[in-house]
């Protein structure tokens, strides 16, 4: 199984480090390096692979110095080869690669930009989103459309509830507060948006989430439903 820790990183990004039981070490979307080889240096610990879910400054901008520090293997969409440097290895849905014994599987996510990727680890029950999904909200369509953004949830949504969802950014109270306009009759809603506000009065993350969760409260997720929502028109819709 694998272990994650959270790095807070740069204004609102998250990186993630990721501990196998076999003491693989691997570390997704390093927008900062600094924080994230800290935590690394505190813990004693030196990464096997770098992954990144696309090519935005503040998921790999920390990658070259990461590099100096400890020589690494760097994985990352391979629709965004040239965007993203110092690549070793290219994924793509074709791919079939492990960390830490355990196989993962790549989904392609295209919306935020045109080569997002998605990593999922079936067995840890693990799904690092980069800017596709946020808790209660989904990244901006930078590149993609909003039929490729909708085709991308439709591959999220297929995986099992009980999937642990780690996004990019900690952009969930004002997500919530969106949501809430959109869908202010949902009791499910309303707790967790109370839920939320206490987590960040205590500077507390709300990720990761889970996909049930999302499935209960992220609008852009039940956009299969918009018709009741009014003047609000979402992804599936017009993005």
């Amino acid at each position: 199984m694998i272990n994650v820790t959270l790095i807070p990183v740069l204004n609102d990004n998250y990186a993630y480090v990721l501990e196998s039981d076999n003491g693989d070490v691997g570390v997704v979307d390093p927008g900062e390096a600094a924080p994230v080889i800290e935590y690394l240096e505190s813990k004693g610990l030196k990464p096997n692979v770098i992954f990144a879910t696309h090519h935005h400054g503040d998921h790999i901008a920390g990658i070259p110095q990461m590099l100096e520090w400890h020589r690494c293997k760097v994985a990352g969409p391979s629709k965004e080869m040239g965007r993203i440097e110092n690549m070793d290895i290219l994924l793509d849905e074709f791919s079939a690669e492990t960390f830490g014994g355990e196989p993962y599987d790549v989904l392609e996510t295209p919306g935020h930009t045109k080569g997002h990727i998605s990593i999922h680890f079936p067995e840890s029950k693990l799904l690092f989103v980069g800017d596709t999904l946020f808790v209660m909200g989904c990244g901006r369509l930078f590149e993609g459309t909003p039929e490729q953004m909708w085709e991308s949830f439709e591959k999220i949504t297929a995986l099992p509830d009980d999937t642990q969802i780690y996004c990019g950014h900690e952009y969930t109270l004002s997500n919530a507060e969106f949501c809430l306009k959109v869908e202010p009759e949902n009791d499910n809603l309303k707790t967790r948006y109370e839920d939320v506000k206490t987590l960040r009065e205590q500077n507390k993350p709300t990720i990761p989430t889970t996909l049930g969760e999302e499935k209960k409260t992220n609008v852009f997720l039940r956009a299969g439903n918009a018709e009741k929502f009014g003047e609000y028109r979402l992804i599936k819709d017009r993005g």
